[in-house]
């Protein structure tokens, strides 16, 4: 990093454990507190209805200290989330790009302009996040040797759960249509 002012104040946040403990603590807290309050697993109270802030704030707390007490999930976390944000720059300048070769003055529509591409999209989006999160934890490596060492065992187990797919849909596609 330069030698800057604002290089500087990084390196002090850095120093201090600003993205080791409080960035962790933070984000654990807020989406753990956000899911118990849009549960409401704990119950409501009032007439209204309202989530039990109280538990939910305190259980969101005690999570937090245990995920950050854990030195690999935040590791895992500084190493994965910008891989993340990365990801999520490519998909919006991607979409900007296609938006830009859009011919209508509505706004621009994601999943009428990709129609049945849109689910491909998704997988190929979860299957990048997915592999992120197993590299930052050391596992994709030994995925990827296994993998390439058993190719055809794991080959013909695609396959076959590719067929044993295709058989399900193929039933209950059919099931669905009988019944109309």
């Amino acid at each position: 990093m330069a030698e800057t002012v604002l290089g500087d104040a990084v390196k002090l946040l850095q120093d201090f454990g600003f993205f080791d403990v409080i960035l962790p603590f933070l984000l654990v807290f807020t989406v753990v507190f956000g899911i118990l309050e849009k549960t409401k697993i704990f119950g409501t109270e009032g007439e209204k209805g309202h989530p039990k802030k109280n538990i939910d704030a305190m259980v969101a707390f005690v999570i937090a200290f245990f995920v950050i007490a854990a030195k690999e999930i935040v590791a895992s976390f500084q190493e994965s989330l910008p891989m993340v944000a990365l990801i999520l720059v490519a998909i919006i300048c991607f979409l900007m790009l296609i938006g830009s070769f859009a011919t209508s003055k509505e706004e621009f529509n994601f999943m009428e302009m990709f129609g049945g591409w849109k689910t491909p999209l998704a997988v190929v989006f979860v299957i990048s996040i997915i592999a992120i999160f197993f590299q930052s934890f050391g596992w994709l490596e030994p995925i990827y040797e296994y993998i390439s060492g058993r190719g055809h065992d794991v080959f013909i187990v695609v396959i076959f759960i590719g067929i044993i797919a295709a058989v399900v849909g193929f039933v209950f596609n059919t099931g669905t249509e009988a019944k109309s």
